[in-house]
């Protein structure tokens, strides 16, 4: 009998005593095979559970470091694959109540390595809370290992989900996705996101399982932590609290996306960051949460009493009056990063040609005003607002 490459993992993961130097270098070796494959969709039906190896086997430590060491949630590409078991009609019923759930999440980190965790979900957001069939989801894992510390950006998930069933409301979170993936392209003071498919299994038995494309948002704290930075919160922020170089990227990047549902005084919408350099005191403002922008253009999005604008799709510049030098370097970023910020519209895969068009169009009106001084002077300079 010829034995693939999986087939020949598992042989390896069983040579050898507990205590022999050799078998422990052989599952080693099995463990990098995993590795080296683990974007590969194998054929193999078992899939190695991570406490369980570290339960029975404590030579797999080291290995197991490696494989925690090498899975990187935000840098890798592509979508993980979730299995969340709960009870959905309760999750459902409940909403309201802002409680805690129990239920079991499990995650590949590769091809045949997985793990498993008790959780707690709920429900949260405001408006999607309120008024969607599917309401986004807080998940907050149990830590129960040691090892699982290096794995510090899965404790607590949060999971971006379509508002309804419908296509179009897929194609609203593959948008939002996008929006993010093109602030991370003008800075690293940027949440990053990583697609997942969620398989959601009924524990009651009431409910077929379904599934859906979400994705989740890089933490506040690891976010600070990435950038040698603090996570901040300040109660009465205002804009004369922020770095404007910052400032101007965020007025800027929201203008280009279409998003008024943002603001710093009111602490929507916005994360603040403070830099770990004890001669910076000025704090950087970090947006998230653009479902209500243009670029996506969702039927429940209709601008707030504080905008002109009647429809989402057209664009007022809500940002703060800056110096001019901090204004013209920001506009010159965007000029600079244009075929950039571009070319990650024009490749990104989860839209059909029609929403790429789309979106690409809605971002390329953005720079018709961005070329022109005249319409910077009338869109931007004329229309940003007084600090208090």
């Amino acid at each position: 009998m010829v034995l693939g490459k999986v087939e020949r993992c598992h042989l390896l993961l069983s040579i050898g005593p507990l205590n022999s130097f050799m078998g422990t270098v052989l599952r080693g070796l099995a463990i990098l095979l995993f590795l080296s494959f683990g974007h590969i969709k194998s054929t193999a039906q078992h899939s190695y559970d991570f406490d369980s190896l570290l339960k029975y086997n404590p030579y797999y430590e080291p290995l197991l470091r490696a494989v925690a060491d090498t899975f990187k949630l935000f840098e890798d590409q592509y979508p993980l694959e979730f299995t969340v078991s709960t009870d959905l009609k309760a999750l459902a019923k409940n909403k309201y109540k802002d409680v805690y759930q129990e239920a079991t999440v499990k995650y590949q980190i590769a091809d045949t390595l997985a793990i498993t965790r008790k959780v707690r979900i709920k429900p949260r957001g405001e408006f999607r809370l309120k008024n969607c069939r599917y309401a986004p989801l807080r998940v907050n894992v149990k830590k129960t290992t040691d090892i699982f510390e290096l794995l510090d950006d899965l404790d607590k998930i949060k999971l971006v989900v379509p508002c309804r069933g419908q296509n179009i409301h897929q194609d609203y979170v593959f948008n939002e996705f996008l929006a993010y993936k093109l602030y991370n392209v003008l800075t690293d003071y940027s949440f990053r996101v990583r697609l997942i498919k969620v398989y959601f299994h009924d524990t009651s038995g009431k409910q077929e399982p379904q599934s859906i494309h979400t994705f989740i948002i890089e933490s506040h704290k690891n976010l600070a932590k990435r950038t040698d930075a603090f996570p901040y919160e300040l109660e009465r922020a205002s804009a004369k609290h922020a770095q404007e170089e910052y400032a101007v990227m965020m007025y800027l990047f929201n203008l280009m996306i279409g998003n008024t549902d943002y603001s710093i005084s009111g602490g929507h919408n916005i994360k603040l960051l403070k830099s770990k350099d004890p001669t910076i005191s000025l704090l950087i403002p970090v947006p998230y949460d653009f479902d209500y922008c243009g670029l996506v253009d969702a039927t429940y999005a209709i601008p707030g009493d504080h905008v002109s604008i009647k429809e989402v799709t057209e664009r007022e510049y809500l940002g703060y009056c800056t110096s001019e030098e901090a204004l013209t370097k920001g506009v010159q970023t965007f000029l600079e990063k244009k075929e950039d910020i571009l070319n990650v519209a024009r490749n990104f895969q989860w839209l059909d040609d029609r929403g790429r068009k789309k979106s690409i169009r809605f971002l390329e009106e953005f720079y018709w005003i961005l070329e022109d001084p005249k319409r910077i002077d009338f869109s931007i300079r004329k229309a940003c607002r007084e600090s208090k």
